[in-house]
């Protein structure tokens, strides 16, 4: 069987595998087709491209494959490349200063001047991006791809657009397809890294980005993902020499780059960790938030902040602990750095601080010397303040929704760890492990604490036709008490109300949405379970996904996940759902 039937295979499983309401899906019983296809293609790169399309029907089909590593990623140069330690151009400058309109008009210039300057055809694709001119970019790179197949330039440039359309895995495709072409090419080797790093495959994205910033030193986009990836002092040292003496950012952006580093310092103090003394493994009651005596806002947990009581709603689509300023007020907690937060909203962040509290309990677990936010509001859109899943992201995670615990367990070890070491080292890039006893879990990206679920939507009267389906990427979020889509997904597959505005006033943490619309009914499928939408609140998501890299399409909320039982590895980008129907 070649990865083309493979593909066609698995999208006849999916078509006849769909049936009505939630569910498990039965595709999850045939993992032995996956592991078969990355062995037999395992150093094939021809096929790379088939064998990740089949992969990525994992949001119905179910079961972990992860991604087969190329023989070629990563490796070392087979050939001499010259290292480019040239200074950007002005258009470039223009581009890393956020200058887009400059951008676009001076990469156009070089282009009139001459057209085949494929450093400035791409810079203008990834410049029109930027500008969320996402269409405009894609057709732009089609184009240059068709008339120049064999261009390497031409298939990072449409990596890029694919990657910011919401298709990390056809972009994946391109990058490597690039770095086959032209081994020198150090966006290409950038491209595989960053969905290296978005998959949780840190350390083939480590080597990647090393790569590249070897082969274009002076290229800043580089240089920021390869500083990102060096231990945090280091990343410290580098981000602050880049916002001393960089002639690539504005004034206005130096002094914000400097107040982050300020910010991040201060964190840095904290790392947060499971004390001596904690439970690792432990069951810890889940409790509703309620506004008032009768209106239920979500889920959360009763957590001793300094040993004082605070119940705090559980948010899987926020990062860390934030609290208001009445409960830091009432904690005494010293705020030591202002700073700034922000989410679904289009009135702009709020302003919040940075302090510490030496101890946080959390049933039978106890963490230490822990970083909070403070949002300088007397609440935290109605609560005392949100707690994110990755609090626990050492561990393995459980939110029982049904029976209303959240369990934690100590994360597998991997292939000659030390056993209860995982977790504890930072600084060394690890690629995913997949524990036997996880062979079921879906593979998912995740852009720092957020987890971005592959998920397929369909008009549901076409839900048996395998070409109707679209690919998406929904955040998993506990905080959120509806489900969204945004209005360009949704176009994909029903209709989108734009008459009028929401049914109730929606809040999130950069204040009210302006513009909210009304989708009809559609199919969704994640993680082997499957949702019919009778309609879905629709807001616009792109300023998430501009700070993604990656289109967001909607957010999975509180009507889909807390009907389930889920299981989160953040360590090896893995999640597992479970839906048992009330009898």
């Amino acid at each position: 069987m070649n990865g083309r039937d493979n593909f066609a295979m698995v999208r006849r499983q999916v078509a006849a595998q769909l049936c009505t309401g939630w569910r498990n899906n039965r595709g999850g019983q045939h993992p032995r087709d996956y592991d078969a296809a990355i062995e037999i293609y395992r150093e094939s790169t021809v096929v790379r491209a088939w064998l990740l399309a089949a992969l990525w029907f994992g949001w119905v089909v179910g079961g972990v494959a992860g991604y087969a590593q190329s023989a070629g990623a990563g490796a070392p140069l087979k050939k001499s490349c010259a290292v480019n330690t040239s200074a950007p151009n002005p258009a470039e400058t223009a581009l890393n200063k956020k200058d887009y309109k400059t951008a676009e008009r001076l990469f156009r210039e070089i282009l009139a001047k001459n057209a085949g300057d494929e450093a400035a055809h791409e810079g203008l694709i990834r410049t029109l991006i930027r500008e969320d001119k996402v269409d405009d970019a894609a057709k732009d790179a089609e184009a240059w791809i068709a008339a120049t197949p064999a261009s390497a330039m031409a298939m990072v440039a449409l990596g890029e657009a694919r990657l910011r359309g919401g298709n990390p895995r056809e972009a994946f495709a391109l990058f490597q397809k690039a770095v086959q072409a032209d081994p020198c090419n150090a966006l290409a080797h950038y491209g595989v890294a960053r969905v290296d790093g978005l998959g949780g495959y840190f350390a083939s994205s480590k080597r990647e980005i090393e790569q590249a910033h070897r082969l274009h030193p002076t290229d800043d986009e580089i240089s920021g993902y390869w500083t990102s990836t060096r231990p945090r002092e280091q990343q410290l040292k580098s981000m602050a020499d880049y916002a001393e003496h960089s002639d690539q950012i504005t004034d206005d952006q130096r002094a914000k780059l400097k107040k982050r580093l300020e910010v991040e310092s201060h964190i840095q103090a904290s790392d947060c960790r499971m004390t001596a003394a904690s439970a690792r493994t432990a069951t810890v009651p889940i409790v509703p938030v309620m506004y008032d005596p009768v209106r239920f806002l979500g889920f959360g947990l009763d957590v001793k902040l300094n040993g004082a009581r605070w119940r705090l709603q559980l948010d899987t689509g926020a990062s860390g602990i934030l609290i208001s300023r009445d409960v830091a007020k009432s904690l005494g907690i010293k705020t030591e750095e202002a700073s700034g937060v922000g989410g679904i909203g289009d009135e702009g962040g709020e302003k919040s601080f940075i302090g510490h509290v030496a101890s946080v309990r959390i049933g039978d677990l106890e963490f230490a010397n822990c970083a909070v936010e403070v949002i300088d509001r007397k609440t935290v859109l109605g609560t005392y303040g949100l707690i994110g899943g990755d609090i626990f992201a050492r561990s393995l995670l459980t939110l029982d929704f049904p029976k209303r615990e959240l369990r934690v367990d100590p994360l597998p070890d991997r292939p000659g760890e030390k056993s209860g070491a995982n977790g504890d080292e930072d600084e060394v890039a690890h690629d995913p492990y997949v524990a036997p006893e996880m062979a079921k879990w879906q593979w998912i990206y995740r852009d720092e604490h957020e987890l971005l679920m592959p998920t397929g939507i369909v008009d549901t009267k076409r839900m048996k036709d395998e070409s109707a389906w679209r690919e998406k990427l929904f955040i998993l979020d506990t905080g959120s008490d509806v489900n969204m889509i945004s209005p360009e997904a949704a176009r994909d597959v029903t209709k989108v109300q734009t008459d009028g505005s929401l049914h109730y006033t929606m809040e999130g943490l950069s204040g009210r949405v302006k513009e909210g619309y009304e989708a009809g009914k559609f199919t969704l499928s994640f993680g082997g379970q499957r949702l019919d939408a009778m309609s879905m609140t629709s807001i616009d998501t792109t300023s998430i996904s501009d700070g993604s890299g990656v289109e967001v399409s909607g957010f999975l909320g509180a009507p889909a996940l807390f009907q389930t039982v889920m299981h989160i590895d953040y360590r090896d980008n893995l999640v597992l759902f479970e839906y048992k129907p009330k009898k």
